[in-house]
């Protein structure tokens, strides 16, 4: 359960609880506006991370000189752009392929994922309740694609690409770990959406025929993925975590599912079926468990 300090106000908890709730809707809009998008995963992913470069780049610029114009791109910035570039297309193409729930679902399980990711590059040992809750969420997820494989091959493809797409995602955390510690956030963020744009800008060229502008609808649904998960959802999560633990804004993660499997039911008229929502309490379990039982990181002194 989340602490707050002895010294917080029932007023300062409200507030709290509230912004945590707008961050969970934000970034739980990322599903559905995706699936507004009629152009290729490659396109929707690239003007994501541009369009939030681009809205975040006067902000930037003072950073940047405030810091002494230090060197814009870095290695780490580049392989951290690499994993967050892929993610996207993947987890674009994953919800074109697949219902909002199978989705949101399996990228879900990235908050478990990291730990096995941070061990080889960080060093960080995992704990008994981290290996417990992933084997908990595995038996749900090995239930929810058996009985796919039996019942529903159609969106198998679609919930193995999301799962995929979970794996890079951890990768991405932990990579922002590693090489943002005592950096500013803005100069380290910036460089890594520019770089993820260009990942799929190749991307798109190489397999997509080129970077579509879509059509009306689907530039307005793209605006929305910039402004709210993107620039809006990510900015609240940071200024959340100056005042509560990591855990809280990691539970983002399983409300999302329920709020975009919710939103899903009466947008695009998906209801999951009974052993769908079975396998998906068993997994939720998995993560909020592992999210509860995870051990502080210290973060480095800038």
């Amino acid at each position: 359960m989340t602490r707050y300090s002895r010294y917080t106000s029932p007023e300062q908890r409200s507030h709290i609880v509230l912004i945590w709730l707008v961050v969970t809707l934000l970034t739980s809009s990322a599903a559905i506006l995706t699936r507004y998008c009629r152009m290729p995963a490659t396109s929707i992913g690239f003007w994501r991370v541009l369009g939030g470069a681009l809205v975040l780049s006067p902000w930037w610029y003072a950073a940047w000189k405030r810091e002494g114009r230090p060197a814009v791109f870095s290695l780490g910035t580049c392989i951290t752009g690499l994993f967050l570039g892929v993610h996207f297309a993947t987890w674009a193409w994953s919800l074109q392929n697949t219902t909002v729930a199978n989705a949101m679902l399996f990228i879900g399980l990235q908050p478990l994922l990291a730990p096995f990711v941070a061990r080889p590059l960080l060093g960080e040992r995992l704990t008994r309740w981290e290996i417990l809750a992933c084997a908990l969420a595995c038996l749900g997820m090995f239930w929810i694609l058996g009985r796919q494989f039996a019942y529903g091959r159609e969106h198998l493809a679609g919930s193995l690409m999301a799962f995929g797409s979970a794996s890079l995602c951890a990768c991405y955390f932990v990579l922002s770990r590693k090489y943002r510690a005592g950096q500013h956030a803005l100069l380290f963020s910036v460089p890594v959406y520019l770089t993820a744009a260009a990942v799929q800008l190749a991307a798109g060229l190489t397999v997509g025929g080129g970077i579509s502008l879509g059509d009306g609808p689907s530039r307005l649904a793209v605006l929305g993925l910039i402004l709210l998960p993107t620039v809006g959802g990510h900015t609240l999560a940071i200024y959340l975590l100056r005042h509560v633990k990591s855990q809280l804004v990691t539970l983002t993660v399983p409300a999302q599912f329920i709020f975009g499997t919710t939103a899903a039911v009466f947008l695009f008229k998906e209801t999951p079926s009974y052993w769908f929502l079975t396998g998906a309490v068993v997994v939720m379990s998995g993560v909020v468990l592992g999210v509860m039982k995870s051990e502080r990181v210290p973060v480095p002194r800038r």
